[in-house]
């Protein structure tokens, strides 16, 4: 059976409202920061439950944005070291220093105890992140210590389009909220990011930054701020708002995939199922399950690849950033010592393993891929006690 790594449905109805709502784009000749901009900002900041949504060409431009809205010039940044390397760039970006946090194998948020050892006096802003749908209870921790040392939170919602936790949105937890729309998102417009947010002063800030720094449109030649071109086009707007219109369709179907992958690999010898918090609704941007030690992964994907044809989707992520070569070998990039250890993260990042999940995947195909998982870890298992 063929099982795709990742697929993006859409339907014949929604394909011929893309073509119809391009071909009036390009017949009016405005191709970006149009009307299909603000309807897309409109209805994700309803979605969202945020009061600004400003749309821009990326997740990390969506980043960097909300920190240069907060000026973190020479400041420190604490953001985890499990993440995409977006993360951290984006504070060197901003102009800020970066300070890496370890993370909890649980839910693979920021670790607490390690945030109270890294923040600093010049902490300006940490950025959470919420990886594969999760939001972590343990966040709250660390927010109130932000709240009391006027930290700001910038969460990397880049995972979680539609994630709660106790009822409330990834993106509207925070000062401010960064996703990303890249394709294997759990929403997606091709390209593309959006920042959320309920500031006033950050909303003006970033519809600036995002500009080249015009704050007022009508002054054409008036820059208030040092911006670049971070504008998101009408074609990925076009996109994002089929979207939009599909999300709760796209969770529902996340959250299904994921229930029938927790029931039938209940008990498997050799894995481990992450169990989601009870307050928390994951948006499965991944599904994942920890193999137990000495379970070879590349060994077992290569294994369910050459014997089934799976090939299983990466892993989130299979390196820290702190052990990347481009930090590594420029530590002053870094607060960190480049000896600092990171057992949450070397854990995560070690034993975590991928499945086959998007929009659509039928109960046979799932089935499937947990036959060739169960499998394959047999035949290592077995080889392991021999």
């Amino acid at each position: 059976m063929k099982v795709a790594t990742i697929k993006i449905p859409f339907t014949e109805e929604e394909i011929q409202r893309i073509q119809t709502k391009v071909g009036e784009v390009l017949r009016t000749g405005y191709l970006t920061m149009g009307k299909n901009v603000e309807d897309f900002e409109r209805k994700f900041s309803e979605y969202n439950g945020s009061k600004y949504a400003i749309g821009v060409n990326s997740g990390f431009s969506a980043l960097e944005i909300c920190l240069r809205s907060l000026d973190i010039q020479d400041s420190s940044v604490i953001v985890p070291v499990n993440t995409s390397i977006a993360t951290p760039n984006s504070v060197l970006q901003a102009g800020g220093k970066v300070i890496f946090c370890d993370v909890l194998k649980e839910d693979f948020g920021m670790d607490p105890e390690d945030f109270k050892r890294k923040v600093r006096e010049d902490t300006k802003a940490i950025i959470p992140v919420h990886i594969a749908g999760i939001i972590s209870p343990r966040l709250y921790e660390i927010m109130d210590i932000c709240k009391k040392r006027g930290i700001a939170v910038i969460e990397d919602a880049a995972h979680a389009h539609g994630a709660t936790i106790d009822g409330k949105k990834a993106g509207s937890l925070g000062l401010a909220g960064a996703f990303s729309f890249y394709p294997t998102k759990v929403m997606t417009s091709g390209e593309g990011g959006i920042i959320t947010t309920d500031d006033e002063e950050i909303f003006k800030k970033a519809c600036s930054i995002r500009n080249y720094g015009r704050r007022d449109f009508k002054k054409v030649n008036q820059y208030d701020d040092f911006g670049y071109n971070g504008r998101l086009s009408e074609f990925h707007a076009i996109v994002g708002v089929e979207q939009i219109m599909k999300a709760d369709w796209i969770l529902k179907e996340r959250r299904r995939i994921a229930s029938i992958y927790d029931e039938k690999l209940k008990g498997l010898e050799g894995i481990e199922i992450i169990e989601i918090p009870k307050n928390v609704e994951s948006a499965y941007y991944k599904y994942v399950v920890y193999l137990k030690e000495k379970i070879d992964r590349d060994r077992l994907k290569e294994e369910i690849k050459k014997k089934y044809g799976i090939v299983l989707p990466a892993e989130v992520y299979s390196e820290h950033c702190h052990s990347q070569p481009v930090y590594q070998q420029n530590p002053k990039n870094m607060e960190n010592s480049p000896k600092e250890r990171f057992p949450g993260a070397e854990f995560v990042c070690g034993r975590q393993l991928c499945l086959s999940l998007y929009p659509g995947l039928k109960e046979k195909e799932i089935d499937y891929v947990a036959g060739a998982l169960e499998d394959a870890l047999k035949y290592i298992v077995k080889d392991i006690n021999n």
